[in-house]
């Protein structure tokens, strides 16, 4: 085995012998993969990893037809193609379909002892927490068989994946009268949620009237409320459970917000929402919805 580049976090290389189909004497490749750019092996469902393939022919008659093939593990996902490069010549496109589990990639012409071909490519992960291996393989017209490298070993940790909806009733009002705001957010990963906080906002014409209720199955510690007149009512200190079976853990604060008298407020007015979790690596932003139409 031998590290693939400088810069990676981890890199395995396994190399075969393959005769060529067409004379000339024998195609020899290596195959390597690793996580790219110091990456760490352990990786959170809902995350984005992105690695490293480089094959090199290391024989003296060259390769034609060249194909590489990743096998992703449990329920990861292919994302997109971040760069291809490497000496050898691409002589017909072939690119991976989003969301393969087996992204392929072709075709190149290997000149030769030390022609490569490299591609880095982002993957969702996915799937039960565990260990898990990644392999890539290569394989070429000339050449007899398929190139294997050596397992990559990831791990899969509990992650939580927060998504959340924001909803308004009544939808029509007047000034001077409350209306109710509903922000449900929902942990559909395998992982608590920590510190989640919920911040909205309001329209202009619109300020927090308190009447707030806390629901779902989440926990809260340390958690602060907003004052009475606020136009960015913010509610922190949440933990939500991760999902059980098909259910996701679940966070809802329901709050009145009354329309200011004499403002001018006819017309129809969304609201915008902000969850953080988990220090902030959890994040969704909801922008202009739950619209209310005020008359008179």
């Amino acid at each position: 085995m031998r590290g693939i580049a400088a810069g990676l976090g981890l890199a395995l290389v396994a190399a075969g012998l393959a005769t060529a189909g067409c004379g000339g004497g024998p195609t020899s490749l290596s195959v390597a993969v690793g996580l790219y750019n110091e990456q760490p092996p352990t990786i959170g469902p809902g995350q984005t990893a992105s690695f490293k393939v480089t094959v090199t022919d290391t024989g003296a008659s060259g390769t034609g037809g060249l194909t590489i093939a990743v096998q992703l593990p449990a329920d990861f996902r292919f994302k997109d193609t971040e760069t291809l490069g490497g000496t050898a010549v691409r002589t017909s496109p072939v690119d991976p379909q989003g969301n393969s589990q087996q992204p392929t990639w072709g075709v190149w012409e290997l000149s030769g002892h030390g022609d490569d071909v490299i591609i880095v490519f982002d993957a969702l992960a996915g799937g039960t927490p565990g260990s898990y291996n990644l392999m890539a393989s290569a394989s070429g017209s000339t050449t007899s068989g398929t190139t294997q490298s050596a397992p990559l070993p990831l791990k899969l940790t509990p992650a939580p994946q927060l998504t959340a909806s924001v909803s308004v009733s009544p939808s029509q009002t007047v000034p001077g009268q409350d209306v109710t705001y509903q922000v449900s957010v929902f942990n559909n990963g395998t992982g608590p949620a920590a510190g989640v906080s919920v911040e909205v906002t309001l329209p202009p014409v619109f300020i927090y009237d308190g009447g707030e209720r806390i629901l779902g199955d989440s926990g809260r510690s340390g958690g602060t409320d907003p004052l009475e007149g606020t136009e960015l009512p913010y509610f922190d200190g949440f933990e939500i459970p991760p999902h059980q079976g098909a259910t996701p853990g679940e966070l809802i604060i329901k709050f009145n917000a009354q329309v200011l008298y004499g403002s001018g407020a006819q017309g129809t007015y969304p609201v915008g929402v902000q969850v953080l979790g988990d220090g902030g690596v959890e994040r969704v932003d909801i922008a202009d919805s739950a619209p209310v139409s005020v008359n008179g």
